[in-house]
């Protein structure tokens, strides 16, 4: 399998800054809780902490199916480069189009 690009996921790109978000959430929710000494229902702690759990998993989910897209999107368009510029061309040409007879 050829990489052409190693960049294709920023390494402190949006998905990274997501996750440190969700961490720190559960941080503070997770003190929250502490701090009420009880006074919640052990119940909504523990949905909240799966919804958590699956918001994460979501998050990389996304990701790698993103980073996959991509991979094989670089590879289509090293493998029929010049069918790619056609196909990209007559893309902006119809958008063109559209852009200039909605006008």
């Amino acid at each position: 399998m050829e990489i052409y690009f190693k960049n294709l996921t920023p390494e402190e790109g949006t998905a990274q800054k997501l996750l440190h978000d969700l961490r720190t959430l559960r941080e503070d929710t997770e003190e929250l809780f502490a701090a009420t000494g009880g006074k919640l229902a052990q119940k909504s702690k523990e949905k909240f902490l799966s919804s958590m759990e699956r918001a994460k998993a979501t998050c990389l989910s996304i990701q790698g199916r993103a980073a996959a897209g991509a991979r094989t999107a670089d590879r289509a368009v090293h493998q029929h480069p010049y069918s790619a510029i056609g196909v990209g061309f007559t893309v902006g040409l119809i958008v063109g189009i559209l852009a200039t007879r909605s006008k």
